[in-house]
């Protein structure tokens, strides 16, 4: 039996779209068209059709399951943390992008868990118990989060303070347990510097190319409900100390649909090093029936304030970087092809590579940013009650 062929207006009614959408769909590679023994009409393979109508199917049915309580942008508690409104992002009443541009880390934290200076004074260093020390030496050759994840119990074990109900003892706990994730992520002795400096000096960045980390780190900070939040602020209900939620939330943030994202980015920007025509490639991914990681963003229709402000800073600092030209040609390239914007993951990857950092210090940064959201988070749901949604049973019935 030879090949099925469609009208375009054939083709445009079984995926029940408009004709300007289905040329849309030609212009981005999503389906091929073919001349029709000269004709002007063109003509469109129905296997072809078939197959992207199955794959849209299944994004839709992903979207419809993402409208159920607890999936994506259903509200389910009450914070006066962070506000995303009209495609721009705040900490209690703060501007982030504003932030981004002038303050340390340190200084965000204080605006989120409202406190001031005290808790950050450079005597308050998580101890260096014996089983801290222990810990220390085995996480020295994981990556950055598995580090981490395996150095906060053992803080726990021995971090008091960090069991009792105080909010005062709660705040040094907090920046006990900061201090401890940025030793983990550059493998140097405890310091009460800022983080941004910690980690600028461990990857010998250039002075003015500090601000770039900085301002990652601030717009990390914190983005409400997110997976990893949401891990850490159950895991707080249920009165467990800061540690605990902390490793909620690392837990969560090392899956490649949240911050290990970052590592499915990366590994596109290497695929397209050595291709000549890099629209041409990523139509050929769209086509293959392969998403593009690190453009669009659900709460930021018309692209993500937060990738926006560091691509702003990136121009401003490092303009004739290759790596950020390299970036910008996959971003506009993207962009054609699914009208989607680069989002905070391929900004922050941008940054990993212009600055010549090690493998995963995109990760890292937002890891560590986003310890002050879970931080802030923890505290806020301390004075809440225990979170305990219920389950939509959808199984078979009970026999009689």
């Amino acid at each position: 039996m030879g090949k099925e062929w469609l009208s375009s207006k054939e083709a445009a009614r079984r995926l029940g779209v408009s004709s300007a959408t289905l040329y849309a769909y030609v212009s981005r590679g999503l389906l091929r068209s073919e001349g029709s023994n000269g004709q002007r009409e063109r003509r469109y393979s129905a296997d072809d059709v078939a197959g992207l109508k199955r794959r849209r199917d299944v994004g839709r049915k992903a979207e419809s399951i993402a409208a159920n309580a607890l999936d994506f942008g259903t509200p389910v508690l009450e914070s006066s943390l962070t506000l995303i409104e009209q495609g721009r992002l705040y900490y209690r009443g703060w501007d982030a992008t504003q932030l981004a541009r002038g303050s340390s880390l340190e200084r965000v934290a204080q605006l989120l868990w409202q406190c001031d200076e005290r808790p950050f004074d450079e005597k308050n260093l998580p101890s260096m118990s014996t089983a801290l020390r222990q810990a220390w030496q085995a996480a020295a050759s994981l990556a950055p989060v598995d580090r981490c994840l395996l150095l906060l119990p053992a803080a726990a074990r021995w971090d008091h303070p960090s069991w009792v109900e105080d909010r005062g003892a709660m705040l040094e706990t907090g920046v006990r347990i900061l201090r401890l994730l940025t030793a983990a992520v550059t493998l140097e002795p405890l310091s009460a510097l800022p983080i941004h400096e910690q980690l600028a000096t461990r990857w010998t960045v250039p002075t003015d190319q500090v601000p770039l980390v900085r301002a990652a780190l601030v717009l990390s900070a914190d983005h409400e409900f997110n997976a990893s939040t949401f891990a850490a602020r159950v895991v707080a209900s249920t009165g467990a100390n800061l540690h605990g939620s902390v490793i909620g939330g690392l837990a969560a943030i090392n899956g490649p649909r949240h911050g290990g994202l970052t590592r499915r980015v990366a590994a596109l920007l290497d695929s397209l090093k050595s291709e000549p025509d890099l629209e041409a490639a990523l139509r050929q991914r769209l086509a293959d029936g392969h998403d593009l990681p690190g453009f669009g963003h659900p709460l930021y229709p018309d692209g993500d304030v937060r990738a926006a402000t560091l691509f702003e800073l990136l121009q401003e600092t490092v303009i004739n970087a290759p790596e950020l030209a390299f970036a910008l040609r996959i971003a506009e390239a993207g962009e054609h092809l699914t009208g989607r914007k680069p989002n905070l993951d391929f900004a922050t990857v941008t940054i990993e590579r212009v600055l010549g950092l090690p493998q995963d210090s995109a990760l890292a940064i937002f890891l560590l940013g986003r310890t002050v959201g879970w931080i802030a988070h923890a505290i806020e749901q301390s004075n809440g009650s225990l979170i305990r949604p219920r389950a939509r049973y959808t199984g078979p019935r009970p026999t009689a």
